[in-house]
């Protein structure tokens, strides 16, 4: 790490400020395309006190000098490539709500912190990104509920499913809500679930369904859970 990148994560006001009256870092970057705009907007702060102040000051430098709100750092990603922005830095890595409303407020590009927004079970931030632009379609959003669901992150899920989500969507992993409330024992989880829609009978390419997986493995109370006659 260079000392100018010292200097920003140290969130060192005054040394970035005297790095920047030169022009030799304003362009830097790494090969990946990780650059200082990535690393102060993920400086991670406790709270919303100094730290998230001087983020910020540094963060409003560097967009200053001309860095780009939208800069990607190309991270590789399950065999492809994510690519993190300052704003999915500051979101997910730096919890700096002063650093991510700034940028939000900036236009910077809002889509890709849903699958963050969904695993830190946090609607107020979905609903302020969806007012900043950030756009849902149908396949994402059951994808997410299906990932809620199984991370427990129950705010956000029934969030999705009152903005549309569809309860029965299987995700890639082969398992849709109904069926990881079955796998769990969960009945309280299987009523709300069926009672939202949820259909027991919808299979995945294997051919199993959420009532499959119960009468395989039981308990009769999960079995009973799966017909609202049982309620």
């Amino acid at each position: 790490m260079n000392k100018f990148i010292t200097a920003v994560t140290d969130l060192d006001v005054d040394r970035v400020r005297e790095f920047l009256k030169g022009t030799k870092w304003m362009g830097w970057a790494e090969p990946s395309g990780k650059n200082a705009l990535h690393y102060a907007s993920g400086v991670p702060v406790a709270d919303d006190g100094e730290r998230a102040k001087s983020g910020l000051e540094i963060v409003k430098m560097l967009l200053g000098v001309g860095m780009d709100i939208d800069s990607v750092h190309n991270i590789p990603d399950d065999g492809g490539i994510f690519p993190a922005t300052p704003l999915w830095y500051a979101y997910t890595k730096g919890r700096n709500e002063k650093v991510y409303r700034y940028l939000l407020d900036r236009g910077a590009k809002p889509d890709n912190c849903w699958w963050a927004i969904a695993w830190y079970d946090d609607v107020a931030a979905a609903e302020l990104f969806l007012s900043h632009g950030a756009t849902l379609d149908k396949k994402l959003l059951g994808n997410m509920f299906v990932m809620a669901i199984y991370a427990k992150k129950y705010d956000f899920a029934w969030w999705a499913e009152k903005r549309g989500a569809d309860v029965n969507t299987v995700a890639p992993q082969g398992v849709n809500a109904l069926m990881i409330a079955v796998k769990r024992k969960d009945d309280e989880l299987i009523r709300k679930l069926v009672s939202l829609g949820a259909n027991p009978d919808v299979k995945n390419e294997t051919g199993e369904s959420a009532r499959s997986i119960a009468d395989k493995r039981g308990p009769k109370r999960v079995i009973n859970a799966l017909d609202p006659a049982h309620r």
